[in-house]
Order: C-alpha cells, then sequence, then structure tokens
C-alpha cells in the first residue's frame, strides 16, 4: 500500500501566503489540513485541484507560548488520523514554503528510512526549570491586547516565578527534557503514540512556558521510538532576530535556495516576490530531474 502524506498547517495571518502555500502543496499523493485560529472571523478561500483540503472546524483561540498551542496540534493530528494512514504528518505554519519539489521532498523522506524529523534546539538546565518544571500561571493573558489585562498577567506571572524560585527546589518529574521546533514531521507510528498519551500530555505540559518545543523530543526520547528521532538542520530553513522568525525578502533568495532545507520559514505579503522566484526555481529543478 501506497501511504500519501498528510501537510497540516497552523494559521492565523498572512492569507495570502497561505494561499501560495496550499498551492504549491497541491499534488496529489498529498492531502492538506488547515487549523485557522477561532480569533479569525473571515476564513479565506482556498481551493486545491489534486489534494484534498481539510479546514478544520473546532478551531481554538491559539496564545503563543501557551498550550493552546499543543492542544492545535493535537487537533490536526487527529483529524489526520481519521483519515490516514500517511507515510508522514508535516506539522508547519501558514508562512511557511516549500524549498524543493514535492516529488524531491518524498524521495527524501523515503531514503531516510522511516525516521522521525525534528529540528534541533539548545537548551540548557535553567531555561527547562523555568519553561517547564515551574508553573508558568496566566499565559493565556500573558500577550492580552487588553493591556490591563496583560500587564496584570504578567505581573501574576512573574510573581509566580519569584515565589517558585524560594522555594525548595521541587521538580514536577524526573523526566529528562529536550528541546526542539515544533515544526516536525512524524511517522503514522509516532502520531498513534501521541494520540495515546494525548492526556498525559496535556497534563503534565498545562503550566509550561513554549511547551511546544519540548513535548515531541522528550517524550519520544523515553519511549520506545527513541532511535526513531533524525535531528536535522535541512529541514527548514528558519533564522532568528532575538525571539522572532526573521521574515525572509527578495534578497535572502540566494541563501535559500542554497540552504539544502526542505522548507523555509518566515514569509509575509512583502515575500510575495521572492516566493514567485522559488516557485520558478522549483519548478526549473523539477524540469531539469526529467530530463
Amino acid at each position: 500500500m501506497e501511504y500519501k502524506h498528510a501537510y497540516l498547517i497552523i494559521a492565523h495571518n498572512e492569507f495570502e501566503v497561505l494561499e501560495r502555500l496550499v498551492n504549491a502543496l497541491d499534488d496529489k499523493p498529498n492531502d492538506i489540513y488547515i487549523h485557522i485560529d477561532a480569533k479569525v472571523k473571515k476564513l479565506p478561500k482556498l481551493h486545491v485541484k489534486e489534494s484534498k483540503l481539510y479546514i478544520i472546524d473546532k478551531r481554538i483561540d491559539v496564545r503563543w507560548g501557551n498550550i493552546s498551542q499543543i492542544e492545535s496540534e493535537y487537533i490536526l493530528w487527529e483529524t489526520a488520523y481519521e483519515h490516514g494512514p500517511y507515510e508522514y504528518y508535516h506539522l508547519i505554519s501558514g508562512t511557511h514554503f516549500p524549498l524543493a519539489s514535492q516529488n524531491t521532498i518524498r524521495d527524501f523522506f523515503e531514503s531516510i528510512g522511516h525516521k522521525n524529523l525534528l529540528s534541533p534546539m539548545a537548551t540548557d538546565n535553567k531555561e527547562i526549570t523555568f519553561k517547564i518544571l515551574r508553573y508558568n500561571i496566566c499565559t493565556y493573558t500573558l500577550n492580552s491586547k487588553n493591556q490591563f489585562i496583560k500587564n496584570c498577567s504578567q505581573i501574576i506571572w512573574r510573581i509566580g516565578h519569584w515565589v517558585q524560585k524560594r522555594l525548595p527546589q521541587h521538580n514536577r518529574t524526573k523526566q529528562t527534557f529536550y528541546k526542539a521546533s515544533n515544526w516536525v514531521s512524524l511517522t503514522h507510528e509516532t502520531i498513534e503514540f501521541f494520540l495515546s498519551i494525548k492526556d498525559n500530555v496535556l497534563r503534565k505540559y498545562k503550566y509550561s512556558w513554549c511547551g511546544d518545543e519540548f513535548f515531541v523530543p522528550s517524550e519520544l526520547n523515553c519511549s520506545q521510538l527513541k532511535d526513531t528521532i533524525y535531528y536535522t538542520n535541512h529541514l527548514l530553513k528558519n533564522d532568528f532576530i532575538s525571539y522572532s522568525p526573521r521574515v525572509y525578502i527578495d534578497s535572502d533568495y540566494i541563501d535559500l535556495i542554497n540552504s539544502n532545507c526542505l522548507f523555509a520559514r518566515k514569509f509575509t505579503k512583502d515575500s510575495i516576490t521572492l516566493i514567485d522566484k522559488l516557485e520558478k526555481n522549483i519548478c526549473l529543478k523539477a524540469l531539469n530531474d526529467t530530463k
């Protein structure tokens, strides 16, 4: 049986980029699932010709750093799993864009021997203690648009850390934690594993801060699937300015096409001419590959 690939997209803005991304993924072996943030009132009109497109009805209000990020991933995993099985479940954002053709991407995943692809991220005990082992409260409203609520939440959050820092150290779990980008490509077997431990994951990471960067590598590393982890810097080209992903512009074109990465992030409406160039490059490579 030839399995297909599922692309699971978390989106909340930049719908012009999302439309171009869907068009780039629109290929018969692919199915596309999109969770659009519940804060969005007017949904974009998206169309496909070859793929099956599923716009998730069960939309939640996703807040950065909050457990809702993990919850949105589970909604996508569960929905795609019901329509599977798939060879791979690729979790991406609505501001991703491929740097290779779909045939090249599928050939790559076929060549790695059914591994789970993660992009490594550095961490240390200080970060793990702060983000995972301590209770982070009020994270849902830390970046509220209501300035009063935002200020109060940040004060309570900081007080919570101040108090915990002065109490006798008490780790909520003896588990070792690892960090990786939340944009991952997982096998069907691995999705089954994560669905089976959903309640435990949501309970363990409920009070984490940016727990979406920790739960996949950490839970895989303490499971029977540990040996299936494949860390690579070639899954995603994603550069940061401080804590924010940098938006790629026309001058980044050469750097992107020479990166040997499958995808890049982040693109916005100001990146459309760059996306045009990337599409032409993908088509040219695909044409050369057929000669």
